[in-house]
């Protein structure tokens, strides 16, 4: 199963996981990661060890590469642009800011839940 996009907000959207299938976000520097839900594996470019989130936790991205977030069985995280991020005034501009920003070149379906 793909990751979730459960909700987006502003600057943040939170996303389910399931082991195995990673969200992947590219151009990742400044990014947060918080587990909201599970236990959640990250995998960072030019990092010599990956890092494990339980719920609770947060994770700033070091650098500008390819970030992976896995999750060991299943989990809920949430990833936010980083504070420097100007977001646009209106929904239509701020999504796809947000898009833009977040996913780069995401492999990921682009899908609001109400």
């Amino acid at each position: 199963m793909q990751p979730e996009l459960l909700a987006v907000t502003q600057g943040q959207a939170e996303y389910r996981l399931t082991e195995n299938h990673p969200l992947r976000i590219a151009h990742a520097a400044g990014r947060y990661v918080e587990c909201l839900d599970g236990t959640a594996w990250i995998t960072a470019y030019g990092e010599n060890t990956d890092f494990m989130l339980r719920q609770g936790q947060c994770f700033e991205v070091p650098n500008n590469g390819l970030m992976l977030i896995d999750a060991a069985g299943s989990g809920v995280v949430r990833v936010r642009l980083p504070a420097d991020t100007e977001v646009p005034h209106g929904w239509a501009a701020f999504k796809h800011k947000f898009a833009t920003e977040l996913h780069g070149l995401l492999a990921v379906g682009f899908h609001l839940r109400n």
